[in-house]
């Protein structure tokens, strides 16, 4: 049995469930900004844990000064600033959640002040962001001049060019319904990250980890994997290296630590966050072998 989280859109999985929660009224917040960057610590000074995007719920479990400790889907626990996190108590969670969204599938475009490429630019907007629909008295999206109205997660109105956004149905119409539509429309995503440099704890066009970016070529297709390397190692199947497919993935480390994942693309390549985005081999007589090959572990399908 898949133990990884195989959803029709991706906002069930982005927006923390509110039942099994004992929260006060200001326990929980959505990320405000395109992309907050979660801490260790309640410190700018402390290590890069992970990100979390726009539109995303989460609780708020501690706080120190301006900065709040919170429990994000990944599931993760980390800090971040208050001024990213817009406050919610359960009930404006529960409104929130069940509103038709809008979820950015350009790698990065902007929010305007007025449907005009010349307009204000309020915010940045990248990949898998999630903003609100806001909808005309006849129920259907208000859409002007090509720019789609939306509300930010504070509830300001707002614009984004239509071709930038997908709605719930339509992100889900882009799922590939068979296992090999997925590894071959994964392949195909994969690609137009590379050259993105490396960040620790990235997971968005701004910088991604080896994880990272696994984990944003999976949920491309609908498929959201655990954000570290050592819990999708225990996902899925093991294969052998010479059985792999397009999709599947390799985890390299020592020992019995893992402590990098990379996805494979068939003919003997893979792709990776490492340095930057880029494609290697697992040939030792290519140019292009990857120097840490003899790290590989093994090799694990996650799909079928």
């Amino acid at each position: 049995m898949k133990t990884f989280l195989k959803i029709g859109s991706l906002l069930t999985f982005l927006c923390i469930q509110i039942v099994g929660y004992r929260a006060s009224a200001a326990d929980y917040a959505v990320v405000g900004v395109s992309t907050a960057y979660l801490r260790s610590a309640a410190d700018y000074e402390s290590a890069l844990e992970t990100q979390e995007l726009m539109g995303t719920v989460v609780r708020v479990i501690d706080k120190d000064r301006y900065w709040c400790k919170v429990e994000s889907p990944q599931p993760y626990t980390a800090w971040c600033t208050d001024r990213v996190l817009v406050p919610m108590d359960s009930a404006a969670v529960a409104v929130y959640m069940a509103a038709p969204k809008y979820i950015c599938t350009a790698w990065v475009t902007s929010i305007l002040n007025a449907p005009s490429k010349q307009a204000q630019v309020l915010s940045d907007m990248v990949l898998f962001n999630q903003v609100r629909v806001v909808l005309k008295p006849n129920g259907k999206p208000l859409i002007k001049r090509g720019f789609a109205a939306v509300l930010m997660p504070d509830g300001t109105q707002a614009w984004v060019d239509r071709k930038d956004v997908a709605t719930q149905g339509e992100n889900e119409r882009s799922f590939k319904a068979t296992t090999q539509g997925k590894r071959e429309a994964m392949l195909r995503f994969s690609k137009q990250f590379l050259g993105i440099p490396y960040l620790w704890g990235g997971m968005s066009p701004k910088g991604f980890d080896c994880s990272g970016l696994v984990r944003t070529i999976y949920q491309h297709q609908g498929v959201v994997l655990p954000r570290n390397a050592s819990q999708m190692a225990r996902l899925g199947r093991e294969v052998k290296t010479e059985e792999m497919q397009p999709g599947d993935l390799m985890f390299f480390g020592v020992g019995d630590k893992v402590t990098h994942v990379a996805m494979y693309l068939g003919a003997g390549r893979f792709i990776h966050s490492s340095h930057k985005v880029r494609i290697n081999s697992i040939s030792p007589s290519a140019e292009d072998v990857y120097e840490n090959m003899h790290k590989l572990l093994f090799c694990r399908n996650l799909l079928d």
